[in-house]
This record gives C-alpha cells, structure tokens and sequence, in this order.
C-alpha cells in the first residue's frame, strides 16, 4: 500500500484534506465518526455521569464545529479535540461540585442486561464498575484525567503533552503515581488487579 493511499484511510489526514478543500461539515463528520465513541468514554470516566457526559461530549464537538470555522487545529485532530474535551469535562467538574454543595447525587447502576453475560457475572462487573468509577473519582481531576487518556483512550504521553499543555515526563510521573492510589483503592473494595 503506498503512503498516499494509507494517508486517504487516515480519519486525521482526511479531515485535514475536508479542510483545505473549505468543508468543514465534511471534517467534522469524518472525526466525530473516528473519535466520537472513545471521546465519549473519556468523558463518562471523566466526570462520571452518562447525561452529563453526553452534554460535554456534544459540546466538545460543538467547540471543534466554531474552531474549524476560524482556523485548523494545530497538531493531531485527535490531541486538538481530547485536549478540548479535558477542558469541558474539568469545567463540568467545577460547576457539579458547586451543584453537590446544595444537592445529593444519586448514582444510576450501569445497564448490563443486553450485554450476553449471565446475572452472576453482571454483579461483578457492576461492582468493580462502581467501585472503579469511584476509585477514579477519589483522583484529582488533573490525575483522573492523565489516567484515562493514557489508559482508557490509548493517548501516548507526547500526545497527552499536546492535550494538556503539559510536559510528557510530568504527565508520565502523575500517572505513575495515580496507578499506585488506585491500586490501593480497589484493593481496599476487594478488587485485586
């Protein structure tokens, strides 16, 4: 396969090509079908509510749509659009703690049932979730978000860098640190890893 072929399957490449020819709408669509479920993961695991997360998801995408229409992201259209997530999902953050001063969240279970694994192994999977959900939770936002980019999302560490506007070797060091926490943690709820 030549490079010129291997760039044309390239979400990234063909954006950016979408974006030289003036279609942004034609941009947007191809990266919010190449990004658009493992943003949303970043953004559950982030903030930790399925509505909430749908609302940053769709504004993170909202933010990109009005950014194409001014210029081109620099870097990776994928750094470009987490790096735009991280900042809604740490401003959802913000306004949820604000809002948990007044009022008392209710946690939702996760919905399994069409998910082909029998009611014994739903419960452990429910658990760990739960337990998971909060163990990430007990994180700064900051290492939360280190952890599911470089985990959950398969960002590597230069990529995180040009997310977070920070350096590879800080993000490296706040992960290594947080895996640690999080062991302990689900240790602690009977999870061994």
């Amino acid at each position: 396969m030549s490079v010129a072929a291997g760039a044309a399957r390239d979400p990234e490449h063909q954006a950016l090509a979408a974006l030289e020819r003036g279609d942004r709408e034609e941009a947007l669509t191809i990266l919010m079908e190449a990004f658009g479920a493992p943003l949303y993961r970043y953004c559950r695991q982030m903030v930790g509510d399925p509505d909430l997360a749908n609302d940053v998801h769709q504004t993170t995408f909202l933010q990109a749509y009005e950014a194409l229409s001014r210029s081109r992201p620099r870097g990776s259209p994928r750094s470009w659009l987490f790096g735009i997530a991280r900042h809604r999902c740490l401003d959802a953050l913000k306004a949820s703690r604000r809002r948990r001063r007044r009022f008392e969240p209710v946690d939702d279970p996760p919905d399994l049932a069409d998910s082909g694994i029998d009611a014994e192994e739903r419960l452990v999977v429910t658990a760990f979730s739960r337990v998971l959900e909060r163990c990430l939770g007990n994180l700064v936002p900051r290492a939360r978000a280190a952890v599911l980019l470089r985990y959950q999302s398969g960002v590597s560490y230069p990529e995180m860098a040009a997310i977070c506007h920070e350096r590879p070797a800080t993000l490296q060091a706040r992960v290594a640190r947080a895996l640690p926490v999080l062991r302990r943690c689900l240790e602690g709820q009977g999870f061994s890893l």
